[in-house]
């Protein structure tokens, strides 16, 4: 009897071996698959911020431009003669040889 018991055992060994090494390989998998899907979605909510830091940096550079485009234009009208005597006139300045004429309102 002891010569047919021996290959069940050996048998037994082999399968809980088996199922051991299969038990052990799934849980380095699933700890595996936990860190990936940890990972990621740290990941994503990194991205999600930056991406709210890009569309208010975006913002504030569209307002920096529009505004360095308006000093940009008045500083082209004031390299202008006609521009400038626009605004000495309103100011109530005169060229040597002018003489104001104003209209009385009645």
């Amino acid at each position: 009897m002891s010569a047919s018991r021996t290959p069940d055992r050996t048998r037994e060994n082999k399968m809980a071996g088996a199922k051991r090494r299969l038990r052990l390989w799934m849980g380095f998998m699933v700890v595996f698959a936990g860190w990936g899907l940890y990972t990621y979605i740290d990941q994503a909510a990194t991205i999600e911020g930056l991406k709210a830091d890009y569309q208010v940096q975006e913002k504030k550079k569209n307002a920096a431009k529009e505004t360095r485009n308006e000093v940009q234009q008045e500083v082209d009208r004031l390299n202008t003669t006609e521009y400038i005597l626009q605004i000495a006139r309103s100011k109530g300045m005169l060229l040597p040889d002018e003489v104001l004429i104003r209209k009385h309102e009645e």
